[in-house]
């Protein structure tokens, strides 16, 4: 689907009046590519150094499962927001078919809140083993390192954003309540991530 596109097939896709892909691919694809960046660095460091390549060597193998993973949840993304237009479109005639309409579509938005709440969750985790890794960052591809950084950030908060634009039309109370404590423990990331950022902009002397 999308990732297996070329980059400008899929930015012209993106910018179509489509609704997919949207915001929430569109972050499954910062998300790659901010471990994609961060996985060259630890790449180009290893190769420097034999006890930093044996050091190394496990976050690498790390940064390539989620890469692909990020890259898998674009499609997800898509595919989740596409069923829930296929809901929308069911008949609604009598009261049996609206009462089936309706619970597809909220059947369908839980998977579109799901999706973006996964991708947010999963650059969580990586994020923190990023800062224990590189809590010394090479300066001369320090630069790299900080983009890296900041495509997560943008990715959590696309994520974030594509929860929080499903949960005003969702009815579970339960499942909002579970999602919004999912996400509350996503604001640690938040700071982690940006004062990981901020040090490495630092070491650039960036003001």
């Amino acid at each position: 689907m999308f990732k297996n596109q070329s980059l400008d097939e899929f930015l012209s896709e993106l910018s179509s009046r489509n609704p997919t892909p949207g915001g929430g691919t569109a972050s499954g694809l910062a998300a790659a590519m901010g471990v994609a960046l961060v996985e060259m660095v630890a790449n180009v460091v290893g190769a420097r150094d034999e006890a930093e390549k044996a050091r190394l060597a496990s976050f690498v193998l790390t940064c390539e499962r989620a890469r692909e993973e990020f890259a898998t949840m674009m499609d997800q993304d898509s595919v989740a927001f596409n069923e829930y237009m296929s809901a929308v479109k069911l008949p609604r005639e009598t009261d049996e078919e609206k009462s089936v309409r309706r619970a597809a579509m909220q059947a369908a938005l839980q998977g579109s809140t799901s999706v973006p709440l996964s991708l947010a969750q999963h650059v969580c985790v990586f994020a923190e083993l990023l800062t224990v890794t590189f809590v010394d960052a090479p300066k001369d591809i320090a630069s790299d390192l900080y983009v890296g950084a900041a495509m997560l950030e943008a990715a959590l908060e696309g994520g974030i954003a594509n929860v929080y634009v499903n949960l005003a039309y969702l009815r579970d109370v339960d499942f909002k309540d579970r999602v919004r404590a999912a996400i509350q423990q996503c604001e640690t990331c938040r700071a982690v991530l940006a004062s990981f950022r901020q040090s490495i902009g630092r070491l650039l002397s960036i003001v």
